[in-house]
């Protein structure tokens, strides 16, 4: 015990949990903590988007095929502009060769799905300890690292003194389940409104995940409205083919924003990752996968040395931010610049948005551009 490092891992969220499996590789102590029981980090009603880049790294940590039978992938993408009626499908065809063989142009997980996988596999682990974190205060434990995954409104950003790059968008996200009938099965959709976004991401046949964009006044209202009237509501945006059934399960709703954490100039030997470290506009689905691309650059850093040294840690804070802020700059554009350009009625943009569809239907390589970005990453070629 006294001859390895002590690493703390505040959060136990997918990435805190990710970070924890991926570092249980070296020769060191994780202590994962929360201020949530393990039943409540597991019973949230959310779901994730899966990307590409995200398959190989849980390929690369032996996650993927234990995730596997809960995954629904989806082997088309619909994009809709519900303001000019332009509209695209993109599919298996347009992905690179490299991953076509996957079938799927991402997948769906639900949260507690994922959870669950996630704390069986750290349950293999002798160095791996789950504690509450009264319990972990009591052991008065030296860290010789710190690790902080808390989610995009933590307050330790605050107290440690950290410097934090935000813009608000003024809304938020609604989210809740459907069932619907006459949609094409394993197709998912991003139908962008004046509004903001709406995605429907498909959990299984005919049940879809709703991710729906507003106002954070308009969210709000939406979440206290009567659910009749919420159907009706949501009925005036869906494609006409589709017919909404029912609303399944909890309502949850989310504050969206844009934010970057830059590291101070000083030697502790803590840092942010995750949602802690960056956030995007939900649209493009590059949340949570962005956040374990952040796990694997933690992971890869870590295995360039034969053996760490405290001068690794003192260093390692600046070395992970400059080995992340090129993948973090270039999402941040693309989601912000989405937004900008799409959620909206500025009649000023319509020929740019007409001629981004015209585009996307008419040029092959302008579609496999757009498809293989969003899932692979800048980051999928580095990834081994």
């Amino acid at each position: 015990m006294k001859n390895k490092f002590n690493f703390k891992i505040v959060g136990s969220g997918p990435t805190g949990l990710l970070l924890s499996i991926a570092l249980s590789k070296f020769d060191c102590n994780i202590f994962l903590t929360d201020v949530l029981t393990k039943d409540r980090l597991i019973d949230k009603d959310k779901t994730y988007a899966i990307t590409h880049s995200t398959r190989k790294i849980l390929t690369k940590f032996r996650l993927w095929e234990k995730l596997e039978p809960y995954l629904f992938g989806f082997n088309t993408l619909s994009i809709l502009d519900s303001v000019t009626s332009a509209f695209t499908n993109l599919s298996i065809s347009d992905l690179d060769d490299d991953i076509s063989s996957a079938e799927n142009i991402g997948w769906v997980v639900k949260h507690s799905d994922l959870m669950n996988v996630f704390f069986q596999e750290i349950d293999n682990y002798e160095n791996i300890f789950f504690i509450t974190s009264q319990k972990l205060l009591r052991k008065k434990i030296f860290f010789d690292y710190q690790f902080f995954s808390t989610g995009a409104n933590s307050l330790d950003k605050k107290l440690l003194d950290f410097v934090d790059l935000k813009k608000s968008y003024n809304q938020s996200c609604l989210t809740f389940k459907v069932s619907l009938r006459g949609n094409c099965e394993k197709r998912a959709y991003e139908i962008f409104r004046k509004e903001g976004p709406l995605a429907l991401l498909p959990l299984e046949k005919n049940l879809y995940q709703v991710i729906w964009t507003s106002s954070t006044l308009k969210s709000i209202e939406r979440l206290n409205s009567d659910k009749n009237f919420l159907m009706d509501n949501l009925k005036t945006i869906l494609p006409d083919d589709f017919k909404l059934d029912q609303i399944i399960g909890e309502f949850n709703i989310f504050p969206v924003s844009l934010s970057l954490n830059l590291p101070v100039l000083n030697f502790k030997k803590l840092v942010f990752v995750g949602d802690a470290f960056h956030t995007f506009h939900p649209v493009g689905g590059q949340g949570l996968n962005s956040c374990w691309r952040d796990v694997n650059t933690i992971f890869d850093i870590f295995n360039e040395n034969i053996a760490i040294t405290n001068m690794h840690l003192i260093l390692f804070k600046f070395k992970y931010f400059f080995s992340r802020i090129l993948d973090i700059i270039f999402t941040i554009l693309i989601t912000d610049s989405l937004i900008s350009i799409f959620a909206n009625r500025n009649l000023f943009l319509f020929p740019i948005r007409q001629f981004s569809f015209l585009l996307l239907n008419n040029f092959l390589f302008i579609r496999k551009l757009v498809l293989n970005q969003m899932t692979k990453s800048l980051i999928y070629a580095r990834i081994k």
